[in-house]
């Protein structure tokens, strides 16, 4: 009877480990599903949002566009050309173009000194003049003689408008504005004449060059 007993409790014993070791694996099977859902739920967190490319959801920089190219380009330049006017340097890779005839010199030198009297006009007319692609040499330096002298209009507007709005500063702005167009204007129209006298006679003499900053700036734009 003793032995009936023992075998009893021994058979209970069993049955009852089985069923916590049942429940044991039931817990870390439910343990490790939780775990993985919340792996799954983290990548979907992570992942792009959107049907864009695959990299449109991590907040890379869009390409510039065409105006802001230009604005930092034109930054760029107007560095270079006022670091080669504080050094002394009015022009760059000056060569003589023995393709080029003597009214091709002459053209090429009124498109600069003319601009002294009438702006643009003359630049204007070699560029739309039927002969301009044929002559290679006097359609680079219209280009550039026009450039030079948009560059001198803009920044004579520009200084124009910044006089305008110091005026309106009493007494300081007065003096201010009075002693710019006493003594900085008259000073920055005879180097601009002498800039256009500069470059015509360079060019009378066949030469290409580069004016600093200004025809970087035309070759990164294409135009000449």
């Amino acid at each position: 009877m003793e032995n009936q007993k023992d075998e009893q409790e021994y058979a209970m014993d069993s049955s009852q480990a089985g069923s916590d070791e049942v429940e044991e694996t039931t817990s870390e099977s439910s343990h490790s599903a939780s775990a993985t859902e919340s792996i799954d739920e983290e990548e979907e967190t992570l992942s792009p949002i959107g049907d864009g490319p695959a990299d449109a959801g991590y907040g890379e920089r869009p390409e510039p566009s065409p105006a802001e190219q230009f604005a930092d380009s034109a930054r760029t330049q107007a560095g270079e050309a006022a670091s080669a006017l504080r050094r002394g340097e009015f022009m760059h890779s000056a060569a003589v173009d023995v393709t080029a005839d003597s009214d091709d010199r002459l053209i090429a030198m009124l498109c600069y000194v003319t601009q002294v009297l009438i702006p643009l006009v003359m630049p204007a007319i070699v560029l739309l003049s039927a002969s301009s692609k044929k002559r290679p040499f006097q359609r680079f330096h219209a280009i550039q003689s026009l450039a030079l002298s948009a560059t001198f209009i803009v920044f004579g507007l520009l200084l124009g408008v910044s006089l305008t709005i110091v005026a309106v500063v009493p007494i300081i702005g007065w003096l201010v504005t009075g002693l710019v167009v006493a003594c900085l204007m008259p000073l920055l129209v005879l180097m601009g004449f002498l800039a256009l006298a500069y470059y015509g006679f360079q060019a009378y003499q066949g030469k290409r060059f580069s004016i600093p900053g200004l025809t970087s700036f035309l070759q990164d734009q294409n135009w000449i």
